[in-house]
């Protein structure tokens, strides 16, 4: 009896006709016109970009060998003609950074607004740091996609999808695609492991879509209809399914490029505040914070090891966070006139009238809290300084008194003191 052919082979016998086929027809209307449609270009330059590819293998160092392949990409973007001269294509790994202090994992290609873009930061020749704001979407690129090599390149592209675009304009509409050349995986091995990720994560993080070039795309959408291509399509899906086309035609590059056409024209972009990126928050996972002092309350002294950065832990931020949102908020002027037993001034917190939430579990009076007795040598009282931190978080102002700090670790102390208290419990 004679084996039932897999899958792989089935596809491969009915690509290999097809492609004969249409290149026969190519062949003739070749004859009669010099340009009779983008079938026989793109034909020619996936046929010419899977070469390339082939070339590569021997180049021996795998950051060299990356760069490459890396580079036929973005040679196909930037001189095909097939992307619109408004869109730039970084020459560079990039990393792209938020407002919120968040920063994604090096990314191998973005797509830009030139003229509203400003680098962050460039290292020689790297990579740079883009604004999210000025970014259409990324492209993260796999030679050989296997197992490991898809799941960081969804952990990449997971990285840039997560950033928060400070602009109203965005909409959440910035786009993450992963495109590979090939790959030695069973295509029910790759039908599973991008199910397993769409399991596991939001769909806000999903990437957009993901090619194999010699061999198909997978994009996600609804079961029994169509696909989801945009963000907003693949969030409205209610019953999330992978779809997968296999490329018979030999034509995986012009899809690409037509999904990315897609992609960017339903993508906003904006001018990035330079200000807003001149000292960003501090990130604990998905949440930021920073001290509303600056660098000055960011530094932490101890006797013993010096200067430390003082950090607030995602399980802390989330306390405090919580804690004050059912609290009210008080006038900053009167919580401070509270603290030093002075009289209400209505004028002054009307001139003033920023309002602060006051971390207070304990329901402590606030003279109690918001400041310390300084003593001399001879325990007689010198000053009340404050005993507070201030932070901002989620646009709260928030007063951490140095008491539940210290009570209950709210913000961190010396690492290395920590570390030698672990060791000596041991």
């Amino acid at each position: 009896m004679s084996k039932e052919p897999s899958f792989e082979e089935k596809e491969a016998n009915i690509r290999k006709s097809l492609v004969e086929t249409a290149e026969r027809a190519i062949a003739l209307r070749n004859k009669d016109r010099e340009f009779h449609g983008l079938e026989r270009e793109f034909n020619y330059h996936q046929a010419q970009m899977i070469v390339d590819y082939e070339r590569t293998k021997d180049i021996k160092h795998p950051r060299d060998l990356g760069n490459a392949r890396e580079t036929l990409l973005r040679n196909f973007l930037i001189n095909s003609g097939y992307l619109p001269k408004k869109y730039s294509v970084s020459d560079l790994s990039v990393r792209v950074a938020s407002e919120t202090g968040h920063i994604s994992n090096e990314i191998d290609i973005a797509i830009y607004d030139s003229e509203e873009l400003i680098t962050l930061m460039k290292r020689q020749d790297v990579y740079e740091v883009y604004p999210i704001e000025s970014v259409y979407g990324v492209i993260q690129v796999k030679s050989n996609l296997t197992k490991k090599e898809l799941r960081s390149g969804f952990k990449n592209l997971e990285s840039f999808k997560k950033l928060k675009d400070s602009s109203a304009v965005s909409k959440n509409n910035k786009f993450a695609l992963l495109f590979s050349y090939c790959s030695d995986m069973e295509w029910l091995d790759i039908v599973k492991e991008i199910e397993d990720f769409s399991k596991e994560n939001p769909k806000s993080v999903y990437p957009n879509a993901i090619f194999i070039l010699d061999r198909g795309f997978f994009i996600f959408g609804e079961e029994d209809g169509k696909g989801a291509i945009t963000n907003a399509d693949i969030q409205a899906l209610q019953k999330v399914s992978l779809r997968g086309f296999p490329d018979r035609q030999q034509l995986n590059l012009y899809q690409f490029q037509t999904i990315l056409l897609e992609l960017l024209r339903s993508a906003n972009v904006s001018a990035a505040n330079l200000g807003s990126y001149f000292r960003l928050p501090l990130v604990t996972e998905e949440e930021s914070y920073q001290f509303t002092l600056g660098s000055f309350a960011e530094v932490g002294q101890c006797e013993k090891h010096g200067d430390f950065a003082k950090k607030i832990s995602k399980e802390s931020l989330n306390k405090i966070t919580t804690w004050c949102l059912k609290s009210e908020p008080i006038n900053w002027v009167k919580a401070t006139h509270i603290a030093y037993n002075m009289p209400e001034d209505e004028e002054a917190y009307k001139r003033q009238p920023q309002r602060v939430y006051i971390y207070n579990p304990d329901g402590f009076e606030l003279k109690d809290i918001l400041t310390y007795e300084l003593k001399d040598d001879e325990g007689n009282v010198l000053a009340r300084p404050l005993a507070y931190d201030m932070i901002e978080t989620n646009k709260m102002n928030i007063w951490i008194p140095y008491y539940y700090s210290i009570k209950e670790c709210l913000i961190s102390g010396c690492v290395k003191c920590e570390k030698e208290k672990t060791k000596k419990s041991k």
